[in-house]
C-alpha cells in the first residue's frame, strides 16, 4: 500500500510539472498561433451560454406568470435544449480545431519528459522526490521502447493522438462520435490501470505489464 501512495504522489508531481509546461505553451501566442482566435471563439461560447441561461429563466418566468401553458413550456424547453446541444457541439468542434497545435505540442512534451528525459536520467522529478524508479521486470536494461510503450497508455498519448487525427480529418459529426468513443476508452484504460496497480502482485499496472516494467523503491 505504501508503494501505491508513493506512485500516486510521484504521478501527481510529474503531471503538475507537465501541466505548467503545457499551460505555458497554450497561453503563449508566440508558440500557440491560434491563441487569440481560440479566446475569441471561447468568448462567443460564453456569451451564447449566458444567453441560453437567460432564455431558460425567461421561459420559467413565463410559466410562473401563466403567460404560457405547461405544454407550451415543455415544447419550448425541448427546442431550447436541442438548439443548445447542437450549438455547443459546434463550439466544441471549433475549439478543438483551434487546439491542434497545443495538442500536438502536449504529446511531444509528454514524450520528451516521460520517455527521453526519463531514459536519459533514469527517473523523473516526481519519482526522484518519492525515491522510486522504473526498472525492467526481467532485470534487463530498459530501452527507449520500454518507456515509450509505458507512456502510450499511462499519459494519454494514444488518446490525444487519435483525437488530433480525428479533428483534422473528420467532419464535425463524425469527430464528435469518434472523440467521445476515444474518451470513453481512455476512461476505461485509466480505471483498469488503477485497479491493476492496486490488486496485482508488485502493484504492476497494465502499462507495466505491456512494457515489461515495474516500479520499485530506490535502495
Amino acid at each position: 500500500m505504501k508503494m501505491i501512495f508513493k506512485r500516486l504522489a510521484a504521478y501527481i508531481i510529474d503531471i503538475m510539472l507537465i501541466s505548467l509546461v503545457i499551460a505555458f505553451i497554450a497561453y503563449n501566442p508566440y508558440i500557440n498561433m491560434n491563441y487569440n482566435k481560440y479566446n475569441e471563439v471561447y468568448d462567443e461560447y460564453e456569451s451564447y451560454y449566458d444567453s441560453y441561461n437567460k432564455s431558460l429563466d425567461k421561459l420559467k418566468d413565463d410559466l410562473d406568470n401563466e403567460i404560457i401553458t405547461n405544454d407550451d413550456y415543455d415544447k419550448e424547453l425541448t427546442n431550447l435544449n436541442k438548439s443548445y446541444i447542437e450549438e455547443s457541439l459546434n463550439y466544441r468542434y471549433r475549439l478543438d480545431k483551434l487546439s491542434t497545435v497545443t495538442t500536438f505540442l502536449t504529446i511531444l512534451t509528454i514524450l520528451l519528459y516521460f520517455v527521453i528525459i526519463q531514459y536519459a536520467y533514469g527517473t523523473t522529478i516526481g519519482k526522484k522526490l518519492l525515491k522510486i524508479k522504473i526498472v525492467s521486470n526481467n532485470d534487463k536494461p530498459l530501452t527507449l521502447l520500454n518507456y515509450f510503450i509505458r507512456s502510450l497508455l499511462l499519459y494519454g498519448v494514444v488518446i490525444n493522438t487519435l483525437n488530433l487525427i480525428f479533428v483534422i480529418i473528420l467532419s464535425k459529426s463524425n469527430y464528435i462520435i469518434y472523440s467521445d468513443i476515444a474518451y470513453f476508452i481512455s476512461y476505461i484504460i485509466e480505471i483498469s490501470i488503477a485497479f491493476s496497480i492496486i490488486f496485482t502482485k508488485n502493484n504492476r499496472g497494465i502499462h507495466d505489464m505491456i512494457s515489461n516494467t515495474k516500479v520499485v523503491d530506490v535502495k
